[in-house]
């Protein structure tokens, strides 16, 4: 997903049972070595204990204006439902089709009533927010994905209810949409970003491409212009933001490898804003550590 969604509070479910992956206009590539060391170790993690893993790969748009859509895609919803559908097929040509142990969706988040929009695999949609009613969900998802596992259905439908209960919920506040409008100040690099959700406060940079030090350029150039324009306060500066994320106890090799992978994020991170976004580095801060997976917790390193 985009580093702006969240798909714990869309679906009203408690943090730690998503697991997100998140990166600067939703861009993967399941070819960068990186990357699929990061889906292999999460898929393995479920499979040795036996349980089937369901990936949603998700695009954004808004239904009231296309500029409160993605950025990153530069407001083509066609282009980013394109590319996400790319990601799904990488997945199923990476861990087969039979059985399914490993189910990728496509899945549109609307954003302005944070509405999910699920794709079938006969072309079929069902849009969340839509639906007068909940009655009968169980059999439209399994006529969108009739090869998925009922295990995997019934582990599906919680989250689309509380979606649907959560569209409702949007509407019943009248608030405005949430303005996407470009106000971050913080360039987040790395994993171990699940708890970091406010609007428009940071953008994250998964390194899940080859491509991604031309993120953190293009990410310094947005806040370089907010600075300028006034969206943000240039007292406050600009963060840059680095983690890594560790299943490893503090002081293991593991861990340990987690503090170099920090290290060597910062370092073409920082060099790559010193040569393209310069004019930040009077503002800049830099905030480093290593995110512990069981708790969430971030610990800084020197």
């Amino acid at each position: 997903m985009d580093g702006r969604l969240n798909l714990a509070v869309y679906t009203k479910t408690p943090p730690g049972i998503i697991q997100p992956f998140r990166n600067i206009g939703g861009r993967f590539d399941l070819g960068w070595p990186f990357f699929q060391e990061v889906i292999k170790g999460w898929a393995n993690y479920s499979l040795h204990r036996g349980r089937r893993s369901l990936i949603l790969v998700t695009y954004h748009f808004a239904k009231g204006d296309h500029h409160r859509g993605c950025a990153g895609w530069k407001y083509d919803t066609g282009a980013a439902q394109v590319a996400a559908q790319k990601l799904a097929e990488q997945t199923e040509s990476v861990f087969g089709k039979m059985p399914r142990m490993v189910y990728p969706i496509v899945v549109g988040v609307e954003t302005d009533e944070e509405g999910l929009v699920l794709h079938g695999v006969n072309g079929q949609t069902l849009d969340m927010a839509e639906l007068t009613s909940c009655d009968g969900l169980e059999g439209k998802v399994r006529d969108l994905y009739p090869d998925m596992d009922l295990q995997m259905v019934t582990d599906l439908l919680p989250l689309l209810i509380g979606n649907w209960e959560h569209i409702r919920e949007v509407r019943a506040s009248n608030r405005p949409p949430i303005d996407l409008e470009h106000r971050e100040q913080i360039i987040a690099i790395g994993r171990g970003f699940d708890w970091l959700h406010l609007p428009n406060k940071a953008l994250i940079i998964g390194p899940y491409s080859h491509e991604w030090p031309d993120a953190v350029a293009t990410a310094g150039k947005i806040i370089l212009g907010n600075l300028n324009d006034g969206r943000v306060p240039k007292k406050e500066g600009v963060l840059l933001l680095v983690s890594a994320l560790s299943r490893d106890e503090e002081g293991s090799f593991g861990w340990n490898m987690a503090i170099e992978k920090t290290r060597y994020l910062e370092r073409v991170a920082h060099a790559i804003l010193n040569e393209k976004v310069p004019e930040l580095e009077s503002s800049l801060r830099v905030l480093s550590g290593v995110t512990f997976a069981d708790t969430r917790k971030f610990h800084p390193i020197s």
